[in-house]
């Protein structure tokens, strides 16, 4: 859908388009994206298409490293819903390099 609004440098948005129809289609989609919010079925995903994201992933013998991957559609979403980011997907390297330090650390408590 074709973007209906234009942020100027001050914050201020405005309607690219300010005649009757542009504003009602404006608010259709006001409209449209309270419904789905108010239904729980509006999602903000943690990265965009296209990001680089960092991943731990298990090797054999309980060793885990880091990956360095493109998020793709399915990542962003299901990894979101499933509460990865910040467990096994993470948006930085360093993220990523912590979480590893962490469960190494857990790692040498329980043995």
């Amino acid at each position: 859908m074709e973007r209906l609004t234009i942020k100027a440098l001050s914050g201020l948005i405005h309607l690219k388009d300010n005649t009757e129809a542009t504003v009602n289609t404006a608010i259709k989609k006001l409209s449209d994206y309270e419904d789905l919010e108010e239904q729980n079925r509006l999602l903000k995903l943690p990265c965009a298409v296209g990001d680089t994201v960092y991943t731990l992933n298990s090797l054999p013998r309980g060793k885990t490293v880091i990956g360095e991957t493109t998020a793709d559609a399915f990542m962003c979403a299901l990894g979101m819903l499933e509460g990865r980011f910040g467990e096994t997907i993470f948006l930085t390297q360093k993220e990523a390099e912590n979480k590893l330090a962490e469960m190494e650390v857990e790692k040498d408590v329980e043995k």
